[in-house]
């Protein structure tokens, strides 16, 4: 029969923070990690607001481009109607000496 032989490990305590080192590495860390986060919410802040200007720059453009197409609709429909005017009834635009203005 064999006897177990037991062993002990002696240890004067917690071995983790016993040097500066490992402190100075976890602070460098959390700065390192606070920079970059500071770092890209300016970035994100920064291309929210450039996407709202685009897209308000966009509203305006569609709203003149809106406008732009019922008035010349408009003027399409005004040369529609000359040119059916003069093709079936031989009507024209009078001349300003041909216009009479009575008061």
């Amino acid at each position: 029969m064999q006897r177990t032989r037991k062993i002990y490990i002696e240890s004067s305590g917690d071995t983790l923070f016993t040097s500066v080192r490992p402190i100075l590495f976890l602070g460098f860390i959390v700065v390192f990690v606070l920079v970059v986060s500071f770092l890209l919410v300016n970035e994100h802040n920064r291309a929210r607001q450039e996407l709202i200007e685009t897209l308000s720059l966009e509203r305006q453009l569609w709203e003149t481009h809106l406008k732009l197409k019922a008035e010349m609709a408009g003027i399409t429909q005004s040369r529609l109607l000359a040119l059916k005017a003069k093709e079936r009834l031989g009507l024209s635009k009078p001349k300003d000496e041909e216009v009479l203005v009575l008061k």
